[in-house]
């Protein structure tokens, strides 16, 4: 086996430990987060050598002005919503799941970063300023209806996805369809672990799906979205990729 498949593996196989870990003491969400996927994160990350800044830069951008948008508009419409024990960004949006919302984008670029992009180049892309101000315009916007309008921003689950990741995704796999062949192994893998970590957050009670959706069934005993497996698992992975490929990687 080569080096790189070698360490996919290793990868998974903590996931599934850290899981059973979690399973069985069943943590608060806030430390099942750390346990799962703050360490391979890191170590894939650490596994990098000249796109380290690219990455950090990129997710702390989104962590900034793009997580806390939609975590209050999921959570005026109750989309989904987690246990948490640290306070809540005014009140309803759960400081842990921007937490979670960095590691996504954070183990998400590392991966493809070094498993798929090859770690080519550290230069960041001028266009990385236009991402950032339309995150800000995001961020004014949002904030400035919540506090005089809020009905206007409470997007159910699936207008969420439409107006974060599918019209997005439209335009940039548009500019660029030979991307998607790229984000392949990692909608594979993410959405493998994805699973299994959401499986077991379901079971202990760390996390649950509140709202209305239009494919809901039962999973662990719970309220289980199949909305969630398309939305989540196979459209914000390689959007994800494709935002950071167009605003700050090389678009290649």
């Amino acid at each position: 086996m080569s080096l790189k498949f070698k360490r996919i593996f290793l990868l998974f196989v903590y996931v599934l430990l850290a899981c059973t870990v979690v399973y069985i003491l069943k943590p608060v969400y806030l430390v099942s987060v750390l346990l799962v996927l703050v360490p391979p994160a890191l170590v894939n990350f650490w596994w990098l050598k000249k796109s380290r800044v690219k990455v950090f830069l990129f997710c702390l951008i989104a962590l900034a002005l793009f997580a806390p948008p939609v975590e209050l508009a999921a959570r005026l419409t109750d989309a989904w919503d987690v246990q948490s024990v640290l306070p809540r960004l005014f009140g309803i949006a759960p400081l842990e799941n921007l937490l979670f919302a960095f590691l996504n984008f954070f183990w998400v670029l590392s991966f493809y970063e070094y498993f798929v992009d090859k770690d080519t180049g550290a230069k960041i892309s001028r266009r990385l300023k236009i991402l950032t101000g339309l995150f800000v315009v995001l961020s004014t916007v949002t904030y400035s209806l919540f506090f005089y309008q809020p009905n206007f921003i409470a997007l159910n689950y699936h207008a969420l996805a439409v107006v974060t990741l599918l019209i997005p995704g439209l335009i940039i796999f548009v500019h660029r369809p030979r991307l998607l062949r790229k984000t392949l192994i990692p909608i594979l893998f993410f959405a493998v672990v994805f699973f299994v970590y959401e499986y077991v957050a379901l079971a202990v009670g760390n996390w649950w799906w509140p709202g209305d959706y239009l494919f809901p069934i039962t999973l662990a005993g719970k309220v289980f979205p199949l909305d969630d497996v398309i939305i989540w698992y196979f459209l914000s992975t390689p959007v994800l990729i494709g935002g950071y490929e167009f605003f700050a990687d090389d678009d290649k």
